[in-house]
Order: C-alpha cells, then sequence, then structure tokens
C-alpha cells in the first residue's frame, strides 16, 4: 500500500479518530501515519514459531512474550506502533501494566511483508534504537533470514542469520534458535 506524506504530524490521540477495520492496521512513526494490510497468514504462523521458541527462556528469566502488543509512548506521541513481537525482561516490566506497552520492550521483533519492507528495515529501526530497545530482530521470511540489531554498544551493530545457524543473544544467555524452525 503506498504511503502518502502530509504536513500534519499525527499522535496517537489521533488514532481514535480513524476507521476500525478489520484488515487495516494503523502505526505512526516521528509523526508519520503508515497505513498497512493485514500480513499473510504465514507472518502468524512465524510470529507463533517465535513465541513458542521464546516463552520458555524469557519466562525463565522472568520477563514476558508479547504477540502484537501496541506500542505507545503517550497520547501526545509522535510514536505508536505495533510491533509483532515483544520480548519485555524484568527491568522493563513495569511497561506491561497498561492497555499496551507504555514504551520500549528490550527486543522488538518484526516480520517483513511485502508492504512493510521498508518500514521494517529502516523506519522502524531507527525508532527502536531511538527510544531504547537494546535489540532489533528483523526477520524476513521472503530471503529465510533473520538481522539482529544491537543497540547496547557505542555503535548499533547487526549480525545476519540463515538456515543452519544459531541465533544466540547476550540479553538472553540460555537462548539459541535454529533459524529453520521459525519457518512455516
Amino acid at each position: 500500500m503506498p504511503q502518502t506524506r502530509t504536513a500534519y504530524r499525527w499522535r496517537t490521540c489521533d488514532l481514535d479518530s480513524l476507521p476500525d477495520t478489520l484488515w487495516l492496521r494503523y502505526e505512526i512513526i516521528d509523526g508519520e501515519l503508515i497505513v498497512s494490510t493485514r500480513p499473510h497468514l504465514q507472518h502468524s504462523e512465524i510470529i507463533v514459531h517465535l513465541v513458542v521458541l521464546l516463552h520458555p527462556v524469557v519466562r525463565a528469566y522472568g520477563g514476558k512474550v508479547l504477540a502484537e502488543p501496541g506500542l505507545v509512548w503517550g497520547e501526545e506521541a509522535e510514536d505508536n506502533v505495533v510491533p509483532d513481537i515483544a520480548v519485555v525482561l524484568p527491568d522493563r516490566l513495569h511497561l506491561t501494566t497498561g492497555r499496551a506497552l507504555s514504551g520500549t520492550p528490550n527486543i522488538a521483533i518484526e516480520i517483513v511483508s511485502d508492504s512493510s519492507r521498508t518500514v521494517d528495515y529502516v523506519q522502524k529501526r531507527y525508532l527502536y534504537e531511538r527510544t531504547g530497545a537494546q535489540e532489533y530482530w528483523i526477520v524476513d521470511r521472503f530471503v529465510r533470514r533473520v538481522e539482529v540489531w544491537r543497540f547496547t554498544g557505542e555503535h548499533p551493530t547487526s549480525v545476519s542469520y540463515s538456515d543452519g545457524d544459531t541465533l544466540t543473544t547476550p540479553l538472553l544467555p540460555d537462548l539459541a534458535i535454529s533459524i529453520h524452525e521459525i519457518w512455516p
């Protein structure tokens, strides 16, 4: 779905004025309204596979794995997104007390769709970096690759994982995900 730029800067509170439709998803990044269609069924399957793989380890660390949680920074904020999966570790559990996450999770995970490629690879990467995510995972079913961005050092770094690789993270030392297990 093509994006149209306007001079208006959208805020979280503006979303209530948009029609509630099953087939559209509304997000705001840096004041820009992004309207996309609901993703392919394989997108949902990948979310389920990742949640099943993440849940036992994250739970053992005292955290939560949330599928498609809303993510807000306040009613007047110019950012409001819906990551496909959010991993919230104990230091950020206070963000999980409202209707949506009220801040950035430790790990934000997006599964790429045809209509979301630029948003996921560029706009959301910068959003999660500037709002304090420790990691951002871009799961691309089209090329069967997971790109993990880490924002914990002086400069952002990225590592790509493909079939045959095992994804690990210093945030969850006991986690080891075989990339081939992600795909439907």
